[in-house]
Order: C-alpha cells, then sequence, then structure tokens
C-alpha cells in the first residue's frame, strides 16, 4: 500500500475512532445522539474523500439483496442471543421473576431499535466495512482475525470485564468478520449485530431475571452461542472462504 494511502487509511480510522468514543466521556443523551449520527455523516463524507461515492464503499450499498441479507442477519442475531438466554434459564443459573406486559413492551420497543441500530450501524463501519474497504487485498482469515482484534479493542470500557466477556466479544467479532468477507459488505453481519443488541436490551428491559448464584455467569452461554454460529457460518460458506482465499493468493 502507498504511503499516501496508510496515512488516509490511518488518519481516517483515528478520526471515526475519536468520533465514536468521544460522547462515552459524558452522561447526556443528546451528545450521544449527535455523535452516533455525526459519526454516519462524517463516515459517508470519508468515504467520498477516499474514493468512493459513500457509505457504499464501507459496505452499505444497496446492491441485489441487500435487504434479504439484513433480515437473515437480524433473525439470526436474535434467535442466538436469545438462545443463550433460554440455555441459562433451563440449567438454572438464572430464575424470571417477571415479564412484561404486552404494550409496555411495543411501547418501547421502537426506542429500542432505533437506539440499538445506529451505534450497531457505527461500530460495524469502523471495526468492519472500513477495514474491508481498505484491507480486503489480505487472505480471507488475516483479514478476519485483524478486524475481530479489533472490535475486541473497541470495547475500551469492558477489556477488564474478565475471560468471558473478552471470548463473546472475539468469537462474536469471528462471526461478523466472517459476514463481511463472505457476502463482500456490510449487511449481514450488520443484521446479526443490531438483531443481538436488539435481544440484549430487550433482555433487559422487557425480562427481569435474577442469576441463582454469585458463579453463575450466562456470558460463557452467551460466548458458547456465538462459538455455535461460527462453526455453523464456516460449514455454510466454506466454498466461498475457498473460493476468496484462492483468489488473494
Amino acid at each position: 500500500m502507498p504511503a499516501k494511502k496508510i496515512i488516509s487509511f490511518i488518519s481516517g480510522f483515528v478520526l471515526l475512532f475519536f468520533i465514536y468514543h468521544f460522547p462515552e466521556f459524558f452522561t447526556a443523551f443528546w451528545i450521544m445522539a449527535v455523535f452516533k449520527i455525526g459519526f454516519l455523516i462524517i463516515a459517508f463524507l470519508l468515504a467520498r474523500l477516499q474514493g468512493w461515492k459513500g457509505l457504499e464503499g464501507y459496505g452499505f450499498g444497496l446492491s441485489q439483496g441487500w435487504a434479504v441479507f439484513l433480515l437473515k442477519g437480524l433473525g439470526t442475531g436474535l434467535l442466538f442471543f436469545f438462545l443463550s438466554v433460554v440455555v441459562s434459564i433451563q440449567l438454572g443459573w438464572e430464575h424470571v421473576i417477571s415479564i412484561e406486559p404486552v404494550p409496555g413492551i411495543l411501547k418501547q420497543l421502537p426506542m429500542i431499535l432505533l437506539m440499538t441500530a445506529i451505534p450497531s450501524a457505527a461500530e460495524d463501519i469502523l471495526t468492519r466495512g472500513y477495514l474491508y474497504a481498505h484491507l480486503k487485498q489480505l487472505k480471507p482469515w488475516v483479514w478476519i482475525l485483524i478486524s475481530a482484534v479489533v472490535y475486541v479493542l473497541n470495547h475500551i470500557w469492558r477489556l477488564n470485564d474478565g475471560p468471558a466477556v473478552l471470548l463473546y466479544l472475539l468469537l462474536l467479532g469471528l462471526v461478523l468478520a466472517l459476514a463481511v468477507w463472505v457476502t463482500k459488505s456490510l449487511w449481514l453481519a450488520f443484521g446479526i449485530h443490531w438483531g443481538a443488541n436488539i435481544a440484549f436490551e430487550s433482555s433487559r428491559s422487557f425480562i427481569q431475571t435474577k442469576a441463582a448464584s454469585a458463579t453463575a455467569d450466562n456470558t460463557w452461554l452467551l460466548a458458547a452461542s456465538w462459538a455455535l454460529l461460527l462453526v455453523i457460518m464456516l460449514v455454510i460458506y466454506k466454498n466461498k472462504l475457498k473460493d476468496r482465499q484462492a483468489a488473494v493468493v
């Protein structure tokens, strides 16, 4: 990669990283909203400066099949996150105390959808779309591992939360990076990520649970759930991975 492109790549990433994390130093909701929406605007302008027409350069193009990828991803993210919740309850690691009535769920759901969509899209651009746009000449597993590690490191405030959290972040990062690589877009990865975040917020807002013991950590089950999804995706997309591997050798 020429020096000029390296400088453009690094400076662009630093700019996006700063905009993404800046609101985390404040508690005001409006600051978070402005910067998360502003992130998408700056990413659009940055993509144009770097030679693309817009966010399609970072994987959010409206090419044929994008809606299918999005819906598949949403269903997958919801399913595999809630799988860990159900298994945790069935194993007795958690006990359900109460469930929000349907009117309450319907009232809160639009805000949850909005509040999870924008940050999910922003993080997908930062840790996957931007990297794919600039580094897709790398071999598949090199790029996938780089993206997954960047995704883990992007969770600055969770790096000291223990091995279970780091493992589930790494596995989810691998799943999402793999989704980008095999589809050449962000839509499937965004759908999975958004679905997982919807499920996370819903499980906190709509279902009250209590841990059975201080040692019961359902984060390990969440990691296992993403590991299962990773294996399934590797089986489904093994031929595409071989083709892409051959193309960059």
